[in-house]
């Protein structure tokens, strides 16, 4: 059992549906058996768990987030990295992360999963110097987001997001997106855009399927589709794995990829929040991240062909 001179644990009360403030005390006292010393914070405003982290965290020190991949992202903004342990327990609308390393999304069980877990050294994505853990998206994704955050007036579900997937996917075709990878042109004219250090993206979803958190790269998939009768269209291909083996897209893996559009009205978002407007540079730090994973974590590996795809439109 790992154990840590001090623990944090911060709590979203508005992630999902709001089930963090429920176990947030059963979650608090189990962690006492792996820290000397626990710190409980239930965040009231964006920012509140960047700022719990950076001021309560010291060396050896474990932060857990109670919430879903938006907290882990503030946490992860707020840490500082060379001292401490980020971990988490599913509490939002994605879970992205969580799905990655095989947190259960039942607090009982996740809570066990990490108390017998161990550290593992996760790889660190950088966008224009915001940190964040699982992916970048620019275009139809983003703005979606963005619509998203703009009427949100509590919690979140799944469902949430339909119909503003669906506006953003009439976003004027003018929109066009361009991507160097490793300072060598990679795709144009895309509509979104993909960058994953996980191969999950958001419910059955996967943007980036051949991703691994550990492996030093990041995954880059870029989309060119007419309208949202071709978006459509490729809704089967994404819920069944296979969006990357499309025509209309392009695959690839690089360590830094610098997005752009003309003007500046296009979104970009980092693991499900809004966070800005191209032109974005990410970039991958491998290494990290200490992250609190279960024992059964094993990055997923896919087959290699998956990187070499070239297609048409990504010429």
């Amino acid at each position: 059992m790992q154990a840590f001179r001090q623990a944090i644990v911060v709590a979203n009360p508005i992630s999902g549906s709001g089930r963090a403030p429920r176990c947030l005390e059963g979650i608090a006292a189990a962690v006492r058996s792996i820290a000397a010393r626990v710190e409980v914070v239930v965040t009231g405003r964006p920012g509140d768990a960047r700022d719990a982290v950076g001021e309560l965290c010291g060396e050896g020190a474990l932060a857990l987030a109670v919430g879903g991949d938006g907290t882990f992202n503030e946490m992860l903004n707020g840490a500082p990295l060379e001292t401490c342990t980020l971990g988490i327990i599913p509490a939002g609308t994605g879970n992205v992360l969580a799905k990655e390393l095989g947190v259960s999304r039942r607090a009982a069980r996740a809570v066990r999963q990490l108390l017998c877990g161990r550290v593992r050294r996760l790889d660190l994505g950088v966008c224009n110097g915001r940190r964040f853990a699982s992916m970048f998206g620019a275009g139809v994704d983003a703005r979606a987001v963005e619509l998203v955050s703009r009427r949100r007036q509590g919690r979140l579900t799944q469902l949430h997001y339909v119909p503003h997937v669906v506006r953003a996917s009439l976003w004027p075709p003018s929109r066009r997106i361009e991507v160097t990878l490793d300072g060598e042109r990679f795709a144009e004219g895309a509509v979104q855009v993909s960058v994953g250090n996980t191969h999950s993206y958001g419910g059955p979803i996967e943007m980036t399927p051949a991703a691994a958190p550990d492996d030093g790269l990041l995954d880059v998939m870029a989309l060119r589709a007419e309208g949202i009768g071709a978006l459509a269209g490729l809704a089967a291909p994404a819920l069944l794995h296979a969006l990357h083996l499309s025509g209309r897209v392009r695959y690839g893996r690089g360590r830094r990829v610098v997005v752009r559009a003309p003007g500046t009205g296009v979104p970009y978002e980092l693991d499900g929040d809004a966070a800005g407007r191209l032109p974005a540079t990410v970039q991958v730090r491998p290494g990290a991240v200490r992250v609190l994973a279960p024992r059964s974590f094993r990055p997923a590996r896919r087959r290699p062909d998956l990187h070499t795809r070239r297609t048409p439109e990504g010429r």
